[in-house]
């Protein structure tokens, strides 16, 4: 981490990727603590006006904001795949925190670790090899990310660091039990309308091995969903026994589509997202269409996908 770059910058700005996730603010979040023991002027950014409200437990929530301040001279991004995924383009130097396997090392200074299982452990690495006193907002704030990224330690990429890292921020401070009601428990009533709607309208391809879901405006707009909601759908469909991939298309308000991928891990999500200018890990990755009538491509994903399981 450069140092010397943010003891100099008078106002840094953290960054949050667009429809945040635990892990993306979880990681803000812990660095928010840890840069107002030495700074005065800290923004939390998000493009997203209306960021989950499933979040609201975690440290800070109140101080997100879609305006980006203009007299920033530092910024610092956290899960951020790629560098669309901040939201924001501005001259400035720019510290990148990442485990994206598919991340283009687009920072001025770049902090990725793509073997850790949330950007909350590269953060909490970061902490630790530096002598950094963890409190408990910032270790509430790092296990959130963690939880949330591991699928409440269910993934396989969990490993025996993934629990030590876990047990050490509970003894810090973090709640497991409170983190667990909020990401996992609570379910609004537009999020179970969704998940109603797209199960009954679930395709099953390549022998029930591939579900697919697509979601117009029209559906959205009934629902009262966003696109957060309609995505835990794809996590559910992998909880079928002969589903091995899901894959969803998110019609969007000013044209094309945003497609997101979740795997079992038989096949790799990034390396196909990848093909389309997408990103993300094996098990979780997207991108974004910017055609009109996107229908042929499709039915090109799903030949790709299809040749995967051959």
């Amino acid at each position: 981490m450069p140092f010397s770059l943010i003891d100099s910058a008078r106002h840094i700005v953290l960054i949050v990727h667009k429809n945040p996730d635990a892990d993306s603010f979880g990681s803000a979040s812990a660095f928010y603590s840890y840069l107002l023991r030495t700074h005065n002027k800290i923004t939390l950014f998000c493009a997203t006006s209306e960021v989950n409200p499933n979040l609201a437990f975690l440290p800070w929530f109140d101080k997100l904001t879609n305006r980006f301040p203009e007299d920033a001279d530092c910024m610092i991004s956290f899960d951020c795949g790629s560098y669309g995924r901040l939201g924001v383009e501005k001259e400035l130097p720019l510290i990148n925190v990442d485990h994206h396997a598919s991340n283009d090392f687009f920072g001025t200074h770049n902090i990725i670790n793509t073997s850790a299982i949330s950007t909350t452990e590269v953060v909490y690495d970061f902490f630790v090899a530096n002598s950094i006193k963890i409190n408990g907002k910032m270790a509430l704030s790092l296990y959130a990310g963690l939880m949330d990224d591991s699928k409440c330690f269910s993934a396989s990429q969990c490993t025996a660091k993934t629990f030590a890292t876990a047990q050490a921020l509970i003894e810090l401070g973090a709640e497991h039990a409170l983190c667990t009601e909020w990401l996992f428990h609570r379910r609004s009533l537009a999020s179970l309308r969704i998940r109603g709607a797209l199960l009954k309208q679930m395709k099953l391809l390549a022998d029930g091995r591939l579900a697919v879901f697509e979601v117009s405006l029209s559906l959205l707009e009934e629902t009262g969903a966003g696109m957060l909601e309609c995505k835990r759908v794809l996590e559910d469909a992998l909880e079928m026994h002969s589903v091995q991939a899901a894959i969803m298309q998110i019609e969007h308000p000013r044209g094309g589509a945003k497609l997101s991928m979740r795997t079992d891990g038989t096949i790799d999500a990034s390396k196909i997202m990848g093909s389309f200018g997408g990103g993300g890990h094996v098990h979780r990755a997207g991108t974004h269409l910017k055609q009109e009538n996107f229908t042929e491509f499709v039915e090109t994903i799903m030949m790709m996908i299809k040749k995967e399981f051959e």
